[in-house]
């Protein structure tokens, strides 16, 4: 454990979806509470930490630039990779120059553990063979000192990536902060049990599991206890929490939290926000129990589509039609009529034709959705998909990428110039754009800017929407504030740096990531 006088400045960079914010914020808890200090990814820092994600081939490419940029930025700093992809890949990651320790799912929440294991690398110092006699041999948890300085060895990257069990419990370590944000992400739930044919996530994520619901009520206490306004429940198949632990449907969790008992106080949550969740789990409960809660629950739908052709679905093994899809999105837009409703799509899927690309086409022509994330098929290792024959070529598929997302921001300004003169409830961020304007997110994920001071921030506000900048942004009038349902001084953003903003979130990600 580090001592004040030994205290190690530490960066971060996730990359991937809301889950990964999740690891981060509770690997950065945990650093804090073993004496390390956070600063920002653009400062100098002692150790770095890229939490990555290996959704796509893009994704992979990120995270191996990110990586090599660590140690650009701070040649004499211990660059440490965590996340989905050190999970699927560790030796491709160790491969990578500047490399010192590569750390799997299940193993990057005893980061600080981990840290102090290989000792003086972190301290930016070599180590040299004298200091290393009576030690074990370098291995998983003591790398060999940089290669060119005398007296040393050379130094090889630890590995600690373990193998998901077969009945995995649900890992994760209660936290109160989530550093440079106002609005909270928490994981509720991981893993997948679905094996469609072109996704990897089941295998780096392990199979499908819930955090139980007293956890998740007390997780979320601890939050609003330091004046998180927002809480967003995620997971990687979060319609599926409860069905392992016998606690009931997401359902009932959105219930209990809604009805939690705050001692007679005044719940300071004032949103909960639903990440992206599978079509199949928004059923009539779910629907009823968003409707009955008012604006207390966002008015926003991430339900990944992928292909509107009942053949690619099969192909991919996804377990609904396009019709039943369909259904579904309706249901939403009937209850819901300024709901937000997005979906992923991946386009180039193996054996795609013609015809069932414009099957795709005419049912997101169709459909009530409200946005679009396009992603052109890359071949996973370890998939059904990457197995499969008949490959779209990549000329095809980028074609038909910018068909379907021209098409998608069609269907995003008919959106927006229904949301014209409306009345909204926002959460003003704690942040300003470069003209000082406040930032606020609405229920249906639509950023706005307004005039304000600062007694504003994370404080619920009605706006009404004027106009839709290039940028998506919207200027907007103050119509009335809420009152202060807390100590905003004591809220988020008061103590560390900031990753990320949380301000334009991406909604959603890749199969349901």
């Amino acid at each position: 454990m580090a001592t004040p006088a030994e205290t190690k400045t530490v960066a971060f960079r996730t990359i991937g979806c809301k889950l990964n914010q999740c690891e981060t914020a509770q690997m950065q808890e945990t650093l804090l509470a073993d004496g390390y200090r956070l600063v920002d990814w653009d400062s100098a820092a002692d150790i770095r930490v890229v939490n990555t994600c290996t959704v796509t081939a893009k994704s992979d490419r990120t995270c191996r630039h990110e990586i090599r940029l660590a140690k650009r930025l701070d040649p004499g700093c211990a660059v440490v990779v965590t996340g989905c992809y050190a999970q699927t890949a560790p030796d491709a990651v160790a491969a990578i120059p500047g490399v010192d320790l590569v750390l799997g799912n299940l193993d990057k929440l005893r980061l600080a553990e981990h840290l102090a294991g290989i000792g003086p690398a972190i301290a930016g110092a070599p180590e040299t063979t004298e200091e290393r006699a009576g030690e074990a041999a370098p291995g998983a948890g003591s790398p060999a000192a940089p290669a060119g300085v005398a007296g040393t060895e050379p130094r090889h990257p630890a590995l600690s990536v373990s193998p998901y069990p077969e009945h995995p419990e649900f890992e994760g370590e209660f936290f109160s902060h989530f550093y440079g944000y106002t609005r909270a992400f928490l994981k509720v739930q991981t893993g997948c049990d679905s094996y469609c044919a072109y996704c990897i996530i089941p295998i780096a994520r392990g199979p499908a599991r819930s955090m139980p619901k007293a956890d998740v009520l007390r997780e979320v206490g601890l939050l609003a206890e330091r004046g998180f306004r927002e809480v967003v429940l995620t997971g990687i198949n979060l319609g599926s929490w409860g069905r392992d632990t016998g606690e009931g449907s997401i359902a009932d969790l959105l219930d209990a939290l809604l009805s939690r008992d705050t001692g007679g106080a005044p719940d300071v949550v004032g949103r909960y926000r639903l990440s992206s969740i599978e079509p199949l789990e928004v059923d009539g409960a779910l629907m009823a129990s968003i409707e009955a809660a008012g604006d207390r629950v966002a008015r926003h739908f991430h339900l990944p589509l992928q292909s509107g052709s009942d053949s690619v679905l099969r192909r991919m093994s996804r377990p609904y039609t396009a019709a039943g899809y369909l259904a579904i999105a309706t249901e939403l837009a009937a209850r819901f009529p300024d709901a937000a409703i997005g979906a992923d799509v991946i386009v180039g899927f193996p054996g795609e034709t013609e015809a069932e690309f414009a099957e795709t086409l005419a049912f997101v022509e169709h459909a009530p959705l409200t946005y679009l994330h396009v992603f052109s098929y890359s071949d996973r290792p370890g998939t059904k998909a990457s197995q499969m024959g008949s490959k779209v070529p990549p000329d095809t598929v980028h074609d038909r990428s910018v068909a379907l997302r021209a098409l998608g921001e069609r269907k995003n300004v008919g959106f927006r110039d229904r949301l014209r003169g409306t009345a909204q409830r926002v959460l003003v961020l704690k942040e300003r754009d470069a003209a000082g304007r406040l930032v606020g997110i609405t229920g249906n994920y639509v950023e706005a800017l307004l005039d304000g001071d600062d007694a504003l921030m994370n404080r619920f506000a009605t706006v009404r929407l004027e106009e839709p900048g290039e940028d998506g942004r919207w200027t907007a009038t103050l119509l009335e504030a809420e009152p202060d349902a807390g100590n905003a001084e004591a809220g988020p953003g008061a103590a560390g740096p900031r990753g990320a903003a949380d301000s334009r979130p991406a909604p959603g990600g890749a199969g349901g990531c």
